[in-house]
């Protein structure tokens, strides 16, 4: 390993091997469930313990997702699985759900945790919060800056992971609702329908792309991230193919390497490329938002001189190359407001030659037939830039490995003893800390070895034959005092019983964790609800909106303070006195801002507000670290299962509020779990909370783009209405509505 690892994105097992190859340290990928990217190939177990045989003996680590919330109905089947990652042993476990992560902590604690972007750690607090729960590892919100990124590394005492390339969310990662709540397909299930790449008509009634990010390159940044103490720099890209995975991580080894660069951007720019950005790695946002383009592009080659036509009447783009193109690269142009024109090169000469040329080199005037299907769609291209959107030359120096099973010893590690006697042979199998051991035997009567020397390479050979089974054999040791014979035939069919009780004790075992977890999280089920709750009706707004008429109807009044100072927030609460309150702390604070968030905390507990809402971990640290007892958690700090519920409750949190992406079922299942939890009858639900501006006004549509306590809300233009399951507590929150000042 490197003295900072670089971590690449692998959807499938032929891209783990093709990152490998170009010089990662690590991989990260899904199983085929339990996944932030569902819809990627993803691997199965089999090939999970393949990839693990490979890597461990090159010193490589893969890491696997399992960061999706989790419903309680699926919580068995994800309990299932990390009983099965428990025996394979993964490097790390990158999770979102709090529920799964207590799971991971109590039952299957080989797995090192890792804390999924998905967990928006953003400040030091958050961080340390979730080292307190036994993360090993977290990945930061990317919406930090290279200062703050270095302020948590270097206090934090965990590992820390940043991602430095790839495809950006418009919204916080883990706070993304707009493809859950408009298309049903939830981000935070792996489901997600990119939203933020679709078109949206503005206030003039343009369409344009308001929300869609350009991608993330902090090539230029490495050194600086070295400094910081970041453990870990990872590329994102899990969708993507082995090629873009392999050229980019290329790119990024010999940069970390300090060797001549021999992938350049523009390489990559032929693979994939969207525009770039730096986001808010230097403090301020560097252009983020390309509102006019979307999706790849390739990279720049030239400009259009004109379009001509021969003899045959046959179209001819010519153009002054920068760069080597052969035949059958691909072609593009760009076209505003929609999508680029392209084509591949079927054949190419030189400018003012009619012979055809496979190949031109940099700096050549050439012509590229226009072919006749795609002249209907082409637009005027006269000046226009011409990219270069695939390169076969790039994609011959990546070819795609191969592999085959008996590349790899597979397989759990087992040490045998297997001991020659008289009247028969026996064996004893042990796997890693004797977490497993069998035995098993066979009478027969066996001569004496003509070859004694011959008897320890026949049974090793024997039983080394594990192909096909989820064992391997490590070490094996011969007892043979007498110098005996022992038949092919009988050592093979004693190791034919021992794998079947090697799966056996296995299966037994991984029963036994599976029961051992269900039968914690059991008691957090429906029989165990608390009922008569004290709270039935709960109202949610921001400090400086109106109260409603019927505001004496709810039973308690949740006030969002935003980051205002203690004083300030005081002075504003004034009108509220003699009300049930509970002040409520915001979801996104910049490290810089900690500080004066935690003052003004401090501030309104001695002024005699005791009652608070927590928004995450790191609110829920601060608030216990001032001495605060009586906290809730709003729907972000998700709890969606029974073992989430307990997390919380572990915590300290008295109630919860549930996510206004539920199904109804898991609602049902939450308004009867131990902790209270409010139901939302109305929400002006948050489908993007972003720290980005949109690059056009959205108003006068479907939705509403506005800032709020610096950050940028885009919510549907009429709020939602919910249907709370009969017997929950009911919240109206106010607080995402439009500004009206």
């Amino acid at each position: 390993m490197h003295d900072i690892e670089l971590l690449a994105p692998a959807g499938s097992f032929e891209t783990a091997l093709a990152a490998f190859q170009a010089g990662a340290d690590a991989v990260y990928l899904g199983l085929d469930a339990f996944s932030a990217r569902a819809e990627a190939v993803n691997l199965t177990p089999a090939q999970l313990r393949d990839l693990l045989a490979w890597a461990r003996p090159r010193g490589r680590k893969v890491y696997v997702t399992f960061n999706t919330v989790i419903d309680d109905a699926d919580l068995p089947a994800a309990i299932e699985r990390l009983a099965i990652l428990d025996e394979l042993r993964p490097d790390g476990l990158i999770v979102q759900d709090l529920g799964i992560a207590r799971l991971v902590r109590n039952h299957f604690p080989a797995l090192p945790l890792h804390a999924s972007t998905q967990l928006v750690a953003h400040n030091l607090e958050g961080v340390l919060a979730l080292k307190e729960l036994g993360f090993t590892r977290v990945v930061l919100a990317r919406e930090l800056s290279l200062e703050e990124i270095r302020t948590i590394t270097r206090r934090c005492g965990t590992e820390i992971e940043v991602f430095v390339h790839g495809a950006l969310c418009y919204s916080l990662s883990g706070l993304c609702l707009f493809s859950a709540m408009e298309k049903n397909r939830s981000g935070n299930r792996g489901k997600c329908a990119y939203c933020c790449r679709l078109p949206y008509t503005d206030a003039d009634g343009a369409k344009t792309l308001p929300f869609s990010m350009r991608d993330l390159r902090l090539d230029d940044c490495l050194d600086a991230l070295k400094d910081a103490g970041v453990a870990s720099l990872k590329i994102e890209g899990r969708m993507k193919s082995p090629l873009y995975v392999a050229s980019v991580t290329s790119h990024y080894r010999q940069l970390l390497d300090g060797v001549p660069v021999t992938t350049t951007r523009a390489d990559l720019e032929t693979v994939f490329s969207r525009r770039t950005t730096s986001l808010y790695i230097h403090g301020s946002p560097d252009d983020p938002i390309d509102p006019t383009s979307l999706g790849h592009l390739g990279t720049p080659v030239g400009t259009v001189k004109r379009l001509t036509k021969d003899r045959e009447g046959r179209s001819w783009l010519r153009f002054h190359t920068n760069r080597s193109l052969e035949r059958h690269d691909g072609l593009q142009f760009a076209v505003t407001g929609g999508k680029p024109f392209g084509f591949g090169i079927a054949e190419m000469r030189l400018a003012l030659s009619r012979k055809p040329v496979f190949d031109v080199r940099a700096g050549s005037d050439i012509e590229v037939r226009v072919p006749d299907d795609r002249l209907a769609d082409m637009p005027p291209l006269a000046g226009a830039t011409v990219y270069c959107s695939a390169s076969n030359e790039v994609k011959r120096r990546f070819p795609v490995p191969s592999f085959r099973p008996s590349d790899v010893v597979s397989g759990t590690p087992v040490d045998l003893t297997v001991t020659l006697a008289p009247d028969g042979i026996s064996v004893e199998a042990a796997t890693s800390a004797a977490l497993l051991q069998v035995e098993a035997a066979t009478s027969a009567a066996l001569p004496r070895a003509q070859h004694p020397e011959r008897t320890a390479a026949a049974v090793e050979k024997a039983f080394a034959r594990m192909g096909g089974t989820d064992w391997s054999l490590r070490n094996l040791t011969l007892i043979d005092p007498d110098h005996l014979f022992a038949p092919a035939s009988l050592l093979n069919d004693l190791r034919r019983e021992l794998v079947e009780r090697l799966d056996a004790a296995r299966d037994a075992t991984r029963a036994q964790k599976i029961a051992a977890a269900r039968s914690v999280i059991a008691p957090y089920q429906g029989e165990h609800a608390c009922r008569g709750l004290p709270v039935h009706a709960v109202l949610k707004q921001r400090l400086n909106q109106p109260l409603p008429a019927d505001a004496t109807r709810y039973d308690e009044i949740v006030l969002a303070i935003g980051h205002r100072t203690g004083r300030d927030s005081e002075a504003a609460l004034a009108p509220f006195a003699g009300l049930p309150l509970r002040l409520a702390l915001p979801v996104f604070t910049h490290e810089r801002d900690v500080n004066t968030l935690r003052t003004a905390v401090k501030h309104l507990v001695r002024a005699g507000f005791t009652r608070w809402e927590a928004s995450d971990l790191a609110t829920l640290r601060i608030l216990r670290q001032a001495g605060v007892s009586d906290v809730t958690s709003d729907w972000t700090l998700y709890a969606f299962n029974s073992a989430a519920i307990a997390q919380l409750i572990d915590l300290g949190v008295t109630r919860a509020v549930a996510s206004p992406e539920n199904t109804q079922e898991n609602l049902e299942f939450l308004a009867t779990s131990p902790l209270p939890v409010e139901c939302l009858e109305q929400q002006s639900t948050p489908l993007f909370i972003s720290l980005t501006p949109p690059a056009a006004d959205c108003a006068g549509g479907d939705f509403t783009v506005f800032p709020l306590d610096g950050h940028w809300i885009t919510t549907r233009t009429i709020p939602r209405r919910f249907t709370p399951p009969a017997n929950a507590i009911r919240r109206l929150d106010l607080s995402w509505d439009a500004q009206t000042n």
